[in-house]
């Protein structure tokens, strides 16, 4: 059996087991539950999309052995289809003017997966229309039922933390899947360049760039959540949360842009990563710096070169 396909069973193998670890409950093993795409982008950004296919088809099976086709179906859905569209784009390029090597630019690997976030929301929407109260009632009663078993307390408390929760979690799943999969992504190129085996430069985060219309559906989102209510008004306030994720990148890539002229670059990014996972509020202001970069162009003001796509 040639290499490259043992190393992608073995990518597989590796993806199912952290995908099991979530069953697991514990909380040392969700972490590794979050790592579950982290072998598929390996396999896949270090060889090919096909091979990740053959990973992500033999994780399927062994999922479907330990665990259920219900579960199988799952993982393929949020884990292996994603990765797999996400790392066949990723590894397109052309042959530039110049004869260097043009690769697929990371502003349009955001947008693919911030749209991939918003077909998902659509459809959980449509799943969920004939339910009882719709997706929205369906979140409640699912949060209730999690946190009485989880938790406990009083009743009161319950719908307290249910009412608070409940508005936007549908927005906040799919934020973090997006946030994983980029990080999944990201750390297997890491590892794939520390050991000489990537396929693609890295792409740097300060080459990060929307569409010049990215801010219309942000609107359009806004308006909805504003003017109307019930499911529809739900619906807005969900899609303008995920589609601020995008800006949010945007937003570290002006950091970064700045970052690259200070002598202290390393401290900056540090520190504006280190606030981000420990405060969480500096999240939003990225998101409103990616939204005035969008309109304003504060790279290009910073002397920023056009994104380098370029080997």
């Amino acid at each position: 059996m040639p290499a490259p396909v043992i190393q992608a069973f073995g990518a597989g193998l590796a993806s199912a087991a952290f995908a099991l670890a979530a069953t697991l409950g514990t909380p040392g093993a969700i972490i590794f539950a979050y790592l579950t795409q982290l072998p598929l982008f390996a396999v896949g950004l270090g060889q090919s999309a096909g091979m990740l296919a053959i990973a992500g088809a033999m994780a399927a099976a062994m999922l479907i052995l330990l665990e259920s086709g219900l579960f199988a179906a799952i993982f393929l859905a949020i884990n292996v289809l994603p990765a797999y569209w996400l790392t066949r784009l990723a590894m397109l390029n052309r042959a530039m003017p110049d004869g260097s090597v043009g690769w697929y630019p990371p502003g349009l690997l955001v947008s693919w997966l911030t749209g991939m976030a918003v077909a998902g929301l659509v459809l959980a929407y449509i799943g969920f229309s004939g339910a009882e109260g719709g997706l929205p009632g369906t979140v409640e009663r699912f949060l209730q039922a999690g946190l009485t078993l989880m938790v406990g307390g009083s009743e009161a408390q319950i719908e307290r933390a249910v009412g608070a929760i409940a508005p936007l979690f549908p927005s906040i799943v799919l934020v973090s899947w997006m946030v994983m999969i980029a990080v999944n992504g990201a750390l297997a190129q890491a590892l794939l360049v520390r050991f000489g085996h990537n396929r693609r430069p890295t792409p740097r985060v300060s080459d990060i760039e929307l569409p010049r219309w990215a801010l219309a559906p942000v609107a359009a989102a806004l308006g909805l959540a504003i003017l109307t209510d019930g499911t529809a008004g739900h619906f807005g306030s969900n899609l303008s949360l995920v589609l601020c994720l995008p800006f949010f990148f945007v937003g570290l890539a002006v950091v970064h842009a700045y970052a690259r002229r200070q002598p202290l670059r390393w401290v900056i990014l540090v520190g504006i990563y280190a606030a981000v996972m420990i405060f969480g509020w500096p999240a939003m202001a990225l998101v409103i710096l990616g939204f005035v970069e969008q309109w304003a162009g504060i790279r290009r003001r910073l002397g920023e070169p056009p994104p380098a796509d370029k080997e």
